[in-house]
């Protein structure tokens, strides 16, 4: 049972919340029209019944009142053809024409027949099945009137039964019945039928009013659905604009003004690494214009090696000042079809140096692949996925970049033979200032991420069975069908 719950409420979460309002609501008119309609034909049922036993008793006690007692009593087993039997008889047959009944007989207070308006019926014949339960036989031989329950005859129709008690001497001597049919009862059948039709046209309009209420709440909650999402991935520029003076207006109210306090934070964060930068750029220059004029004047292979050591390491100094600034400052994506392979030489041939012991490969699914990226950003992206490839493998290994296209998309994915990336800090490599090395930033991969984004793409870490994998992805361009365009970009 705890399981069948469970299973439950995991569907029910697995549902959009317009689907759950507009279920939820649905329900609502369902139970109301499911529970009121059972109460009306129950209504309505036991108000015929209650009057159609009110005047088969009423019926039952008129023509009791027309029996002579005495000639009943004198009524013995074979006397059917006797005056007084007939007569009797005849009485019970024109009541029973006259009011419409289906029979009327007439019983001794040992539950065997009288008289019955039934031909097959003879006198002291046992009714053994009378429809009337023992509280209710007693109550007619006390002398009150009573009525059956309804119940269905030999055609399939319903019918019920009215008594009353003939009396003789202010003693019950007999009991009278008068059946009728229950044909207004089926009245009952035309209220569901048209309740059924009801419901079905309320449980239609339920449905539609349910969609339109339910997508007029859930538009300004997917907008903010939306807007949180962009802020999770980075994007502080989208304003957050929905007009509404309910809780979900409020909650967008805040959420605006929380992405403006984070883009105002983040612009003077950034501000604030930009002047520390230039601010050590130039002594930096100084200190590498004095230590090269050093370095020319000496003479002593010691000491001049000391001062190619301090030209090697401002020239350090300034690359993680250039970091700072990259990731402070980034310059606007200027977006244009780019061959991507053309990309993957140059940068190649920048790091030839480091490539001395590194295999490093290229793979396109189809040749000459184009994306629709800023061509310096794409290379500064994997200058910085390979320098970190080689430091990992200690100069020493695989690169492998393949190109394809997915899901409309161009997806580069570069992989490597180092150690890998344990899977503890993946979720934190792409974060400013995370680093496992000593002498490292932390801001190689944030600026990985931060131009990829720029570039309308994105960057995901990957898993293999060893070494390094990164999944980026960009805007692929599509044949134009102007005449003199080369390109545009592929909508998705």
């Amino acid at each position: 049972m705890v399981s069948r719950h469970a299973n439950m409420r995991n569907l029910l979460n697995s549902f959009s919340i317009r689907t759950r309002l507009v279920i939820l609501f649905v329900l609502q008119i369902v139970l109301i029209i499911g529970l009121g309609g059972v109460y009306l034909d129950w209504q309505v049922r036991q108000t015929l019944e209650d009057e159609l036993a009110a005047n088969l008793e009423n019926l039952a006690r008129a023509a009791a009142l027309q029996i002579d007692p005495d000639l009943l009593l004198s009524l013995t087993p074979g006397d059917e053809q006797t005056r007084t039997y007939r007569n009797i008889k005849s009485q019970l047959a024109a009541f029973k024409q006259e009011t419409d009944l289906r029979r009327v007989y007439i019983f001794s207070t040992q539950k065997r027949s009288l008289v019955d308006t039934d031909a097959n019926i003879l006198i002291g014949w046992d009714y053994a099945f009378l429809p009337l339960a023992r509280s209710e036989l007693e109550s007619l031989f006390s002398g009150a009137s009573v009525s059956s329950t309804l119940f269905t005859g030999s055609d399939g129709k319903l019918y019920k039964t009215g008594f009353a008690a003939i009396l003789s001497g202010g003693q019950v001597i007999a009991g009278l019945a008068a059946e009728g049919s229950a044909r207004t009862l089926e009245a009952i059948q035309t209220v569901r039928r048209d309740l059924l039709l009801l419901g079905g046209a309320v449980l239609a309009i339920a449905v539609l009013l349910g969609l339109f209420f339910s997508k007029r709440l859930t538009i300004p909650l997917n907008r903010l659905r939306d807007a949180a999402q962009n802020i999770a991935g980075g994007d502080y520029e989208s304003k957050i604009s929905i007009r509404s003076r309910d809780e979900v207006g409020f909650l967008a109210e805040t959420m605006e003004k929380m992405r403006q306090a984070i883009v105002q934070r983040d612009t003077r964060q950034k501000a604030m690494l930009a002047s520390v930068a230039h601010e050590i750029r130039n002594p930096l220059g100084g200190i590498e214009l004095f230590a090269g004029l050093l370095a020319s004047e000496l003479t002593e292979k010691n000491a001049k090696g000391e001062a190619q050591k301090i030209q090697k390491e401002v020239q350090n100094l300034k690359k993680i000042v250039s970091d700072f600034l990259n990731f402070a400052r980034p310059n606007k994506a200027r977006r244009e079809a780019v061959a991507i392979k053309l990309i993957f030489e140059e940068a190649q041939m920048l790091m030839a140096e480091e490539f001395r012991s590194v295999d490093c490969e290229f793979h396109e699914s189809q040749p000459n692949t184009h994306a629709f990226v800023d061509p310096q950003h794409l290379k500064r992206i994997l200058l910085n996925l390979m320098k970190n490839a080689v430091e990992a493998m200690n100069g020493n290994g695989k690169i492998r970049l393949e190109v394809a296209k997915s899901q409309g998309r161009i997806e580069l994915t570069l992989t490597d033979n180092g150690p890998g990336i344990d899977e503890k800090i993946r979720d934190q490599i792409f974060e400013p200032f995370f680093t496992k090395r000593k002498d490292g930033t932390g801001l190689g991969l944030a600026i990985v991420k931060s131009l990829a984004e720029e570039n309308g793409g994105d960057i995901r870490v990957g898993t293999t069975v060893k070494g390094a994998v990164f999944h980026l992805r960009f805007a692929m361009v599509v044949p134009s069908f102007r005449k003199g365009e080369t390109g545009r970009i592929g909508h998705l």
